[in-house]
């Protein structure tokens, strides 16, 4: 369902306005998709990338960094926690985490306790698979174009209430609900590939002790064994509870192929694993031609 922005006309007048002498053909392009029509068609392109992407996704092994910050109340002096390096390994649509170094010292060496205040893991697309998943049943509003990174991006908000979200937080592992959430995608308008989306949580219940949560991942041209692929290149998960916050930035680096005669042994759901594609949050063919 597409719903019309009630700041759009404006948005796309004000565009016009900045574009009339610089871009002209860009002016004709941003008026043009300001149709419903042209929206819906866009959106069409994007579902349509969203319910490929992990069944397109080659299997690989890649290098996960990830740095943990810390900050009080106020989020207004932040420390710098541990360096966690990990191998993440996704194979026949299941991803895998494995922690080999915490602050460039292996883990076996390690004599204290790790402290992970935000755990995360499923980045490789089943975030926007449940976006536009029929069960969803979310609502679009066109924001317009934007320039991400140098390219030009059509951009949408998305909403899901709590009855068909298939968004989880835990807390210790006694307490779970599904939380409604909303975001945005980045989308290339002709293709449909999407080089970011965001997720934020809402309506937390008291007992969870979460004020906000928020989820940034940001996708990138990858070459695996000779072929390109649009994969996570960086991610932001922040959460803030009335008492700290926490943030989280990954960094994925160094895809090269995942080979057959590796042997991965996955936990099943009554262990605790996290294996399952039904965990996991955000090839798509090959990404668009520029």
């Amino acid at each position: 369902m597409l719903m019309r922005s009630p700041i759009r006309l404006l948005a796309v007048s004000v565009a016009g306005i900045t574009l009339v002498c610089a871009m002209p053909r860009g002016q004709q392009q941003a008026q043009a998709i300001s149709s419903e029509a042209d929206q819906q068609q866009i959106l069409s392109r994007v579902r349509a990338y969203a319910e490929r992407y992990v069944a397109n996704l080659p299997n690989f092994v890649c290098d996960l960094e990830t740095r943990q910050f810390q900050a009080g109340k106020k989020a207004k002096h932040w420390h710098k926690g541990d360096t966690l390096i990990s191998r993440l390994t996704f194979n026949a649509g299941r991803e895998e985490h494995t922690l080999e170094k915490v602050n460039d010292r292996p883990v076996r060496t390690q004599s204290r306790r790790l402290f992970q205040p935000l755990v995360t893991e499923g980045e490789f697309g089943m975030l926007m698979q449940g976006v536009f998943a029929p069960a969803s049943a979310a609502a679009f509003t066109w924001v317009g174009l934007e320039n991400l990174e140098g390219r030009r991006v059509g951009v949408f908000q998305y909403a899901i209430d709590q009855q068909h979200s298939n968004v989880s937080l835990s807390l210790d592992d006694t307490k779970k609900d599904y939380l409604p959430y909303h975001g945005s995608i980045y989308a290339d308008p002709e293709t449909g590939a999407i080089w970011r989306i965001t997720s934020i949580p809402t309506d937390f219940p008291d007992e969870l002790l979460t004020k906000s949560l928020s989820t940034v991942i940001d996708y990138d041209r990858v070459d695996i064994a000779g072929r390109d692929y649009l994969l996570p290149i960086a991610a932001r998960v922040a959460l803030e509870t009335p008492t700290r916050n926490d943030r989280n930035e990954l960094e994925f680096r160094n895809y090269r192929k995942f080979e057959a005669k590796s042997r991965i042994t996955y936990a099943s759901a009554d262990d605790g694993g996290s294996g399952s594609a039904d965990n996991l949050v955000g090839r798509p063919g090959a990404p668009p031609e520029e």
